[in-house]
């Protein structure tokens, strides 16, 4: 059956980002701004069948978390700002890709600009591909997202291949698109680059079946979990700390060596973001109060200087300009 590609740019600007959920076809994602930077995301995304393709790029600092697709394998690397972006509290090489298993949860977080690349294929096509360009199949792991070593120049043939594709795609956009014959060379393309250059990587040593990164982002969103809770609102750090099995110490140990910032941190850029999110898709009735006890902000005055400090205005001035205020 002949491909019907279909490709899409945005640009995201201002706090749009944080309703930015399906940057990746088929996932679920909840961006949350760090600083009041100006915030400025673009999106493109090819689709040529069960084959799609895409790139964005972030022009600030952002934590973006959720689950990559369930209908396919994703093979991503970072085609800018590798240096300020980790995977799942891992660090990135230069010349590494990343393999996500389908639904598999990713946590994303870089502290300035970075552009990714993004490549979904059903495993059984990809490996079809193999078999028939090597004559054996790729050997994919099942449990966790992990990285591979590209050799020299690897990561950029691989980005030279990608923008091609995205050139011609946008190209075309204007003028009906590409026709199916050219969508299928451009499809063929990819899947043979991107088979190639798994096989040619080199798999990254490692000692352990989980590595200690996915257990660090386990524990990060574990103890999320708890202090977002209604229950733990108020609750202390060294209880965070006692409940997770590490000391205080320990835990913040964890958090600055894995997402850069302290738990105390990390837990109210959270709750700020959360009320930020309310507050832009609220109810006409909805109170700035309402909202930040549901975060669990008590003193309604240091909320708004938390909340301007982080995002470059006062509440109020957020709700006045919402969907939800005349």
């Amino acid at each position: 059956m002949p491909i019907q590609p279909a490709y899409m740019q945005h640009v995201y600007a201002g706090l749009e980002p944080l309703q930015a959920f399906d940057v990746v076809y088929g996932s679920t994602f909840e961006h949350r701004l760090v600083s009041s930077d100006l915030a400025r995301m673009e999106h493109q995304r090819l689709v040529l069948g069960e084959v799609r393709l895409e790139m964005g790029r972030y022009e600030f600092p952002v934590i973006a978390q959720g689950s990559m697709p369930r209908d396919g394998l994703c093979i991503a690397f970072m085609a800018e700002g590798s240096d300020v972006t980790r995977y799942n509290t891992a660090v990135i090489g230069a010349e590494e890709i990343q393999v996500y298993p389908p639904g598999v949860e990713l946590l994303y977080h870089a502290t300035g600009l970075s552009r990714w690349v993004n490549f979904t294929v059903p495993e059984e096509r990809l490996q079809n591909v193999a078999l028939t360009r090597t004559g054996r199949p790729l050997q994919i792991r099942k449990r966790a997202a992990y990285s591979v070593r590209l050799h020299s120049g690897g990561r950029q043939a691989l980005g030279t291949l990608t923008n091609d594709a995205m050139g011609i795609a946008r190209r075309l956009s204007g003028d009906g698109g590409m026709t199916p014959a050219l969508a299928e060379s451009v499809c063929d393309s990819l899947l043979a680059g991107y088979v190639d250059a798994l096989f040619s990587a080199s798999p990254l040593l490692r000692t352990d079946n989980l590595p200690v990164e996915e257990r660090h982002r386990r524990l990060i969103a574990a103890c999320e979990r708890l202090v977002l809770s209604g229950e733990a609102a108020d609750i202390a750090l060294s209880e965070v700390a006692r409940r997770s099995g590490y000391t205080l110490r320990s835990l913040e140990i964890i958090f600055r060596r894995s997402v850069g910032m302290t738990p105390g941190r990390w837990f109210m850029n959270a709750r700020l973001n959360g009320a930020l999110r309310d507050f832009l898709t609220c109810s006409i009735d909805a109170t700035i109060s309402d909202i930040a006890m549901k975060w669990g902000f008590r003193h309604m005055s240091r909320f708004a200087e938390y909340y301007r400090r982080t995002f470059g205005e006062l509440p109020r001035d957020t709700l006045a300009r919402s969907g939800a205020r005349p």
